[in-house]
C-alpha cells in the first residue's frame, strides 16, 4: 500500500472523530433528551392535525372562487376587453393594410397558436380558425401551419399561400 498524502490523512482523521463521537453518544450519553412524555407527543400531534384542518378549510373556501374564475374565463365574452376590432380597422385603414376592393386587399399572416386540437392564425391582427371566413368578403381560411396559411377565394376558386411575417 502506498503512503497516504496529507489530504487523505486529514479526511480519515475527521471520519474517525465522527465515529468516536457517534459511539460515545450511543453508549454513554444520558437519556435526558429522550424524556418526552406521551402527553407532549399527543399535544404536538393534535396541534399538527388542527393546523392541517384549518388549512384544508381555507383551501375549500377558495376552491369556489377558483371554479368561478375558471368558468368565467372559459365562457364566451360579450365584449373582449383586450381587443377592439373597430380600432384595428381604423389603424389598418391608416396603414394601408386593407384596400378598397378584394383585389387590392393585403393579407398579413403574423401569428400562429397551437393549443392541441385547436390551431389559430393571426391574419391582419384578427384570430381565425380553419374554415372561418376572413373579414375580407369572399376569403376563407383553408389550412394553418406554423410557416404559412392557405386562403381560398370563394368567388374565383383560387388558393393563395401566405407565409408568416415576423
Amino acid at each position: 500500500m502506498e503512503k497516504l498524502n496529507k489530504r487523505q490523512i486529514i479526511i480519515l482523521s475527521i471520519a474517525a472523530l465522527f465515529v468516536v463521537y457517534a459511539a460515545y453518544e450511543l453508549l454513554f450519553s444520558s437519556p435526558t433528551s429522550k424524556n418526552i412524555t406521551i402527553n407532549d407527543k399527543q399535544l404536538e400531534i393534535s396541534n399538527l392535525v388542527d393546523s392541517l384542518n384549518n388549512d384544508l378549510i381555507k383551501d375549500t373556501q377558495s376552491a369556489g372562487m377558483d371554479a368561478y374564475v375558471i368558468a368565467r374565463a372559459e365562457a364566451n365574452w360579450q365584449k373582449n376587453p383586450f381587443w377592439n376590432r373597430s380600432l384595428y380597422k381604423e389603424w389598418a385603414a391608416i396603414q394601408g393594410v386593407t384596400g378598397g376592393g378584394v383585389s387590392a386587399t393585403k393579407i398579413i399572416y403574423s401569428g400562429y397558436v397551437d393549443a392541441g386540437i385547436i390551431k389559430i392564425a393571426i391574419i391582419n391582427g384578427l384570430e381565425y380558425r380553419v374554415g372561418e371566413q376572413l373579414e375580407m368578403v369572399g376569403y376563407v381560411l383553408k389550412l394553418i401551419t406554423p410557416s404559412k396559411v392557405l386562403i381560398v377565394n370563394k368567388n374565383t376558386g383560387s388558393e393563395v399561400e401566405i407565409p408568416i411575417q415576423e
